[in-house]
C-alpha cells in the first residue's frame, strides 16, 4: 500500500506538468497534423487530401529554399552566439571592478524588444543614409550606397549578427550560471599540476558545462528556427527568397496566399527539423555515464 500510495502521489505533482504539455504542445502538435492534411483556401475547407499540402510545398521547391535558409541562419546564429557567450561568460566570471555593472549592461540588448531592435538595426544599416555606412564612407573603407542584403549569403550573415547582437546575453547568463558552479579547487589542482588554461577549458570546464550548453542549445535552437518577426520586419524574406525561413514561409503561406494547409504542413516539417536536431544534440552532448 505504501509503494501504492507513492506511485499516486508522484502522478499528482506531475498531473499539473503533464496537463500543461498536453495543452500548449501536444494537441497543437497533432492539430497542425490534421490541418497539413485539409484542402484550406481562406476560410473554405474543402476536406481531406492526404499528403498533397507535403507534395505541393516539396515539388514547388519553395520548400528547399526556406530549409536552406533555415539552416543557414540557424548554424550561424547559434555558432556565433555560442562562442560570443562563452568568452564573455569567461571574462565576466574573472572578479574585476565594475563587473556588475558590465553585467547589467549587457541585459540591455537582451531587454529590447525584437521589433525595436529589427526597426534600429534597418535604419543603422540603409544603404542611402544608414549609420554604418556612413561611417564606413567616412573611414574611406566604401565609396556611395552599399547594400547589406544584396545575395543570400551578407543577407544571412547580417541577420544572423543583428539576432546575436539581442539574444547572446542569455548564453552570457546560461554560461555564467554554469561557470560559477565549478569548484575553484579544480582549477587550483590543474594548475599545481601544470594545465595551461587552455587546457584547463578543454578538459574540465567544457566537460562540466555539458547539460548546460545542451540547454542552451535545445533552447536557443527552438527558437531560432522559429525566427519570424526579426526579419518580416528587416528583410522581408528578401532579396528574393534569401533569408525566407520555414516560420516566414509558414507565414506566406497561411496568411498571404491563405492556405492554411499547405502554411501547416511546413510547420509541421518544421517542427520535426527542430525535434531531429534536438535529437542530435541529445546524443552529442549527453552526460557520460559514471563508471561504477
Amino acid at each position: 500500500m505504501k509503494e501504492l500510495g507513492e506511485k499516486k502521489l508522484a502522478f499528482l505533482l506531475i498531473s499539473p506538468a503533464t496537463l500543461v504539455i498536453l495543452l500548449t504542445a501536444v494537441i497543437p502538435i497533432c492539430y497542425a497534423l490534421h490541418l497539413s492534411t485539409q484542402d484550406i483556401r481562406g476560410i473554405m475547407n474543402f476536406g481531406f487530401i492526404g499528403l498533397q499540402n507535403y507534395r505541393y510545398v516539396i515539388e514547388s521547391g519553395r520548400l528547399q529554399s526556406a530549409l536552406v535558409a533555415t539552416l543557414l541562419f540557424g548554424g550561424a546564429t547559434i555558432i556565433i552566439q555560442m562562442t560570443l557567450g562563452m568568452i564573455v561568460a569567461l571574462a565576466l566570471n574573472v572578479q574585476f571592478w565594475g563587473r556588475s555593472i558590465v553585467r547589467a549592461v549587457i541585459l540591455i540588448p537582451w531587454a529590447i524588444p525584437t521589433a525595436i531592435v529589427a526597426l534600429m538595426w534597418g535604419r543603422f544599416l540603409s544603404s542611402t543614409d544608414g549609420y554604418v555606412n556612413a561611417t564606413l564612407r567616412i573611414l574611406g573603407f566604401i565609396e556611395g550606397e552599399f547594400n547589406w542584403f544584396l545575395n543570400r549569403y551578407l543577407a544571412i550573415g547580417v541577420v544572423s549578427l543583428v539576432d546575436s547582437w539581442k539574444f547572446t546575453p542569455i548564453f552570457v547568463l546560461i554560461f555564467m550560471a554554469g561557470l560559477q558552479a565549478i569548484p575553484d579547487s579544480y582549477y587550483e589542482a590543474a594548475t599545481v599540476d601544470g594545465a595551461t588554461r587552455s587546457k584547463q577549458f578543454f578538459y574540465i570546464t567544457l566537460p562540466i558545462m555539458k547539460p548546460v550548453v545542451l540547454v542552451a542549445l535545445i533552447m536557443r535552437t527552438i527558437f531560432v528556427f522559429h525566427t519570424f518577426d526579426l526579419i518580416f520586419i528587416l528583410t522581408k524574406g528578401g532579396p528574393g527568397d534569401s533569408t525566407r525561413v520555414l516560420s516566414y514561409y509558414t507565414y506566406q503561406e497561411s496568411f498571404t496566399f491563405l492556405r492554411q494547409g499547405r502554411g501547416a504542413a511546413v510547420a509541421f516539417i518544421l517542427f520535426l527539423l527542430t525535434l531531429a536536431v534536438t535529437l542530435i544534440y541529445i546524443r552529442l552532448l549527453r552526460p557520460e555515464k559514471s563508471e561504477r
